[in-house]
C-alpha cells in the first residue's frame, strides 16, 4: 500500500496544478482570455462571459472525476497493473483538461467572427523598435556555480552512485543554459503603448531568471541533502519531496506573479489598436508560423515558452515525445512479465548463480568466506534496482549490513546470506525454497 500511495502521490498534484493554471486562463491578460485575442468590449460581452462561466465549470466537473478515479486504482493488489492504470491516467490527466479549453477557444473566436471583432493577421512577428532597443542585463553566470558546487560535492562522498550525482549537477547546468539561451528576446507588444511594452518585457525577462535561479539552488541542496539522507528511506523521501514542492511553488508563485501583473497592467487595454496574432496559435495552445524561423518562442502570457510547431525538427521531436507517453503502458507490461518469472537460485563447480529476468549475479566459490542460511528476511531498503512483490534485485541497505547485493524473492524463505573476501555481501534465494536449500548444502559440504 506504501507503493501504491508513492506512486500516485507522485502524480496527483498534476490535476489541482493544471486546474488552477487552466482556470487562470479565463481571466484577461494582454487582450487574451482562454487562448483568444478580444477587443476590451467583450469583457461585457453576455456571451463571452456565459462561455468562461461554462469553461470554468467543465473545468472542474474534468478534475474532480480524474481525483476520483484514482480512489479504487489504490487497492488493485499487484503493481505492475498498478502502473499500467497510472500510466493511463496520466495520460488523461495530460489531455482532458485541455478539452474544455479547446473547445472554448472555438467558441471565442466563433462569436469574435460573429461580432468583426477579427483583425487581419500579420504573418510578421510584431515588434516594437524601441521597445527592443532597452538593453538586457543578464544574471552572472557566477550567480548558478555556488548551485553547481553544492551539486557536485555527493561526487567526493558517494563515488557508487557517481552518475545520479553527475545528472543532478547536469540539470543546475541546464538551468542557466535554458535562462539564457531558452529566453526569446521579443518584446511584450500588446498595444501601441512603448512604456506598456517595456514594462511588460522586463517583468518577464526578470522573473523568467528568478525562477531558472530558484531551480538551480534548489537542486544544489538537493542534490547535496539526497546524498546525506541515502541510508534512510523515510530521510530521503522527505528530501525529495521538500525538493519537489520548492521547485513547483517557486516556479508557479512567479509564474502567477507575472500572471497577476500582466492582468493589471494590460486592463484597461484593447479599446483601440491591439496586436492579434490568434491565427498563429492553434486553438490558443500551439504556435504554428512557418514564416517565423525560430524553434521556440515566449508564450503570449505568463513567463514560459513553447516550440514553432511550423518546424520539422519539433513536429519530430512532439512526435517522438507522444509516442513515448504513448508507450508508458507496455512499461507496466514489463513489470507484469518481471513479477511473474520465478527467481531462481544454482550452484556451478566456480560460482553460486543467481538468475532473474536478464539478471544475473555470479559469486566465484573461491571468493565466499561464510555462507548462512537465514529463515526471517532481513529489513532493507533499495539504493538502485528492483523492488517489486516477487522480486528485489539490485543494491540495498540496512543499518546491520550497509550496502550489499540481492537477488531474492521476498515472498519464500530461506534466504542466503553470502560474504567474501573482498567485504562484498550478497543476499540470494529462488522462488522454489527446496533450491536456496540446496545451493547452501552444496557450499557447505565441504566445511
Amino acid at each position: 500500500m506504501v507503493g501504491s500511495l508513492i506512486l500516485w502521490g507522485c502524480i496527483i498534484w498534476m490535476v489541482p496544478l493544471l486546474y488552477v493554471l487552466l482556470r487562470n486562463e479565463a481571466k484577461w491578460k494582454k487582450n487574451i482570455v482562454v487562448g483568444a485575442t478580444l477587443p476590451y468590449e467583450a469583457r461585457q460581452d453576455p456571451e463571452v462571459e456565459a462561455v468562461l462561466r461554462r469553461y470554468r465549470r467543465q473545468l472542474g466537473w474534468v478534475s474532480v472525476l480524474l481525483l476520483a478515479v484514482i480512489v479504487p486504482c489504490l487497492f488493485i493488489p499487484r503493481f505492475s497493473a498498478q502502473f499500467i492504470l497510472w500510466s493511463f491516467w496520466l495520460l488523461l490527466a495530460m489531455v482532458l483538461p485541455q478539452i474544455p479549453f479547446v473547445r472554448t477557444n472555438r467558441a471565442l473566436r466563433r462569436i469574435k467572427e460573429e461580432r468583426g471583432w477579427r483583425r487581419e493577421p500579420s504573418v510578421r512577428t510584431v515588434s516594437d523598435l524601441k521597445a527592443a532597443a532597452v538593453p538586457v542585463k543578464w544574471l552572472s553566470p557566477w550567480w548558478f556555480l555556488p548551485p553547481l558546487v553544492l551539486s557536485l560535492i555527493p561526487m567526493a562522498l558517494d563515488r557508487e552512485l557517481w552518475v545520479l550525482w553527475l545528472m543532478d549537477a547536469a540539470l543546475v547546468v541546464f538551468c542557466y543554459v535554458g535562462y539564457r539561451w531558452l529566453f526569446r528576446l521579443r518584446a511584450e507588444v500588446v498595444d501601441g503603448n512603448t512604456e506598456l511594452t517595456v514594462a511588460l518585457t522586463h517583468l518577464r525577462r526578470y522573473n523568467w531568471g528568478r525562477t531558472w535561479l530558484w531551480i538551480a539552488w534548489a537542486t544544489g541542496f538537493f542534490n547535496l541533502g539526497l546524498c546525506l539522507t541515502l541510508e534512510w528511506f523515510w530521510a530521503a523521501m522527505a528530501v525529495t519531496l521538500v525538493y519537489g514542492v520548492v521547485v513547483v511553488v517557486a516556479a508557479i508563485g512567479i509564474e502567477f506573479r507575472v500572471r497577476r501583473a500582466q492582468e493589471r497592467l494590460t486592463a484597461d487595454s484593447g479599446k483601440d489598436f491591439y496586436v492579434d496574432e490568434d491565427d498563429q496559435w492553434i486553438w490558443g495552445m500551439f504556435y504554428y508560423n512557418p514564416h517565423d524561423k525560430r524553434l521556440v518562442v515566449n508564450n503570449r502570457t505568463g513567463i514560459n515558452t513553447t516550440f514553432n510547431m511550423a518546424r520539422r525538427g519539433v513536429r519530430i521531436f512532439m512526435g517522438l515525445t507522444v509516442l513515448m507517453l504513448l508507450a508508458l503502458p507496455l512499461v507496466g507490461v514489463w513489470l507484469m512479465h518481471e513479477e511473474a518469472i520465478p527467481v531462481e537460485l544454482t550452484v556451478t563447480e566456480t560460482a553460486v548463480v543467481a538468475r532473474h529476468s536478464g539478471t544475473e549475479y555470479q559469486v566465484p566459490l573461491s571468493d565466499i568466506e561464510s555462507a548462512e542460511l537465514l529463515t526471517e528476511r532481513p529489513a532493507a531498503s533499495r539504493v538502485a534496482g528492483t523492488a517489486l512483490e516477487s522480486v528485489s534485485k539490485g543494491r540495498y541497505k540496512n543499518d546491520q549490513w550497509g550496502r550489499f547485493t540481492c537477488c531474492i524473492d521476498p515472498r519464500t524463505g530461506p534466504w542466503l546470506l553470502l560474504r567474501t573476501a573482498d567485504g562484498e555481501i550478497w543476499l540470494f534465494n529462488a522462488t522454489d525454497s527446496a533450491a536456496t536449500e540446496a545451493v547452501y548444502q552444496a557450499i557447505t559440504a565441504g566445511d
